[in-house]
């Protein structure tokens, strides 16, 4: 889906940076997409096709903690924005990027989750509720940044995880999230102007919130709506929401430089990828997560070294592909993601929603909405970093289920046996409808419809 406006919409949109290249150049780089998408594709059906339920046993957690311990971490998520904003106070720059990757990877498990929960009825009233401001704080503590793509992927995984929940859109928050997002764009250079190439760094605390957003709209109306006079001198034409979020200029890019003017890198940008998995206490002059991208940058020189430290020019997995292995990296990168997407969705197939399979499944797709712009280094660093917080809590806090079997009843025996519980059974059985389901295969409706 993430491929309609990174690599289709700017084909159709007259996009400056696209039209800049030959028709055939255009012809060329859809076939690729195509390649790569395909084959990806076909590799996952291959592996899915014949995928069943979830037949003896999994780790999981019980559905009241789990939603209780996940409102905790988006309101620590919802703190640590602000304090991000606001920094309120000086932390080391190793233990902040540890607890920056904690609070990303369980937050981002959190919003789907209880998203999920919530459009398929699970949650009661107040915690709904509670969601909705948890979620409006994340988002809009993340917009404040002036990097608009990570608040419209949170509000665009909440959206697909409450409709695939409940199999319903929510039209009135769909709505008022998109005015209210969208246009910031048109604005949000003029801020980044104004305050990041100030002489002074601004750190915006919670109450100058509404002021911050009410400048920021006033910069977008102007842009939006100024009609310029004649006198005027030119300004230069700012990019739309669909220009800002192409891709696929810089596979033509690639395409027309590689191998006309320089040769394929044969796989240098894989290579380092072992490097960047390695936690940097063990590795104190690990190189940057976005190696990767400078490489190729420099290799087509697009820029020298020295300016990757101030700009990161990015390019997406499949540029990267065809840069390493020409058009055969569209077969190779594509297949690969295509069995890693269909061992997860194997793996997670008739799993209950706090099942560490399922988890982890949520974790990989936000991953493949957020990865438009990400080449491999990223991918899998990032990846590795927010799964440890997952895999602390399989080893720690999950138990695990057994599904129960069905077996045959002879016709003259009492169709309805009598099932003795404990008070405390009784308890858990009622915590933990989802389970309740998942373990003895009989439908259960929510309990807040």
């Amino acid at each position: 889906m993430t491929y309609l406006w990174t690599f289709c919409l700017p084909l159709l949109s007259e996009n400056p940076n696209v039209l800049q290249y030959s028709p055939e150049a255009h012809l060329y780089a859809s076939a690729m997409v195509v390649t790569f998408l395909g084959s990806g594709t076909l590799v996952w059906w291959e592996i899915v096709k014949g995928a069943r339920d979830v037949e003896n046993s999994f780790l999981a957690l019980q559905s009241k903690p789990a939603e209780t311990f996940f409102f905790w971490i988006l309101g620590i998520a919802f703190v640590f924005n602000m304090y991000f904003l606001g920094q309120w106070f000086p932390v080391p720059e190793s233990l902040f990027s540890l607890v920056r990757g904690i609070v990303i990877g369980l937050s981002t498990l959190g919003i789907f989750v209880l998203s999920y929960r919530c459009g398929g009825g699970y949650l009661s009233r107040f915690r709904s509720g509670l969601l909705l401001f948890f979620l409006a704080g994340i988002i809009l503590t993340s917009a404040a940044t002036l990097i608009l793509k990570t608040a419209l992927t949170l509000f665009l995984m909440s959206t697909i995880a409450y409709v695939i929940g409940g199999r319903k859109i929510p039209t009135i928050p769909l709505v008022i999230g998109l005015i209210c997002l969208l246009p910031l764009h048109y604005g949000k250079h003029p801020m980044r102007h104004k305050y990041w190439e100030g002489p002074v760094t601004k750190h915006v605390q919670p109450w100058e919130y509404p002021a911050w957003f009410a400048e920021w709209a006033g910069q977008a109306g102007t842009t939006l709506f100024e009609k310029p006079q004649r006198w005027d001198p030119p300004k230069e034409k700012k990019e739309s929401f669909v220009e800002r979020s192409s891709v696929i200029h810089m596979l033509m890019m690639a395409q027309d430089k590689i191998p006309r003017l320089y040769p394929t890198m044969n796989g240098a940008t894989y290579a380092i990828i072992p490097q960047l998995m390695l936690p940097r206490f063990l590795s104190p002059n690990k190189i940057r997560s976005h190696e990767g991208t400078h490489m190729l940058n420099v290799h087509v020189r697009r820029q020298t070294y020295k300016q990757t430290f101030k700009t990161v020019i990015a390019w997406g997995l499949l540029p990267e592909a065809y840069a390493n292995f020409g058009f055969m990296g569209a077969f190779i990168v594509g297949g690969s993601l295509g069995a890693f997407y269909g061992f997860v969705t194997l793996q997670g197939v008739g799993a209950p929603t706090f099942s560490f399979r399922t988890l982890f499944g949520i974790l990989v797709i936000s991953f493949a909405l957020a990865s438009t712009e990400w080449t491999a280094g990223v991918y899998a660093a990032t990846l590795q970093q927010s799964s440890m917080p997952l895999i602390g809590m399989r080893l720690v806090f999950m138990r695990r289920f057994r599904k129960m079997r069905r077996k045959s009843v002879p016709l003259d025996s009492d169709p309805s046996p009598t099932l003795t519980f404990t008070a405390e059974e009784i308890q858990f059985l009622q915590a933990n409808p989802e389970l309740v389901q998942m373990l003895t295969g009989h439908f259960r409706h929510p309990p807040y419809h």
